[in-house]
């Protein structure tokens, strides 16, 4: 898939911050709670830049999944940071359970972390349509 020119340039990145992404460091999702407060979580994820999706993998019952289902079209920042290094990836979610959707996000993971994830019952993934990314020294 390729972005769409909006959405090319508002995701548009360095080959420095895109290789950042690839390197298996953790983030942090921050989602809202019905009541509109933050709720950050540190995460592992993965980035597909061509399709413009960040994955999380979780499950059903957490407060991250909670919080998507509550509210399908509320945005989502996720931020990985190292040191004086940080790229935010920002858009709207959706959780998927359907087998293929929740593979690839485990295909990806194991990539990224050289190991594949937990499997535990109620597996799911959270996808992120990016659609800005912020980043600084990278």
């Amino acid at each position: 898939m390729t972005l769409s020119p909006q959405r090319a340039g508002a995701t548009a990145m360095s080959p420095a911050a895109r290789r950042f992404l690839t390197t298996p460091h953790t983030g942090v999702l921050s989602t809202l709670r019905p009541d509109g407060s933050p709720h950050l979580t540190p995460v592992r994820f993965t980035f597909d830049a061509p399709a413009g999706l960040a994955r999380v993998l979780t499950v059903n019952t957490t407060r991250k999944v909670k919080n998507v289902l509550a509210s399908p079209h509320a945005r989502v920042a996720l931020c990985q940071v190292d040191g004086f290094a940080w790229v935010s990836l920002e858009g709207t979610a959706r959780v998927l359970d359907t087998p293929d959707r929740v593979a690839e996000g485990v295909r990806r993971y194991t990539e990224r972390y050289f190991s594949g994830p937990p499997n535990p019952p109620g597996r799911v993934v959270v996808e992120i349509t990016v659609d800005r990314v912020l980043s600084l020294n990278c």
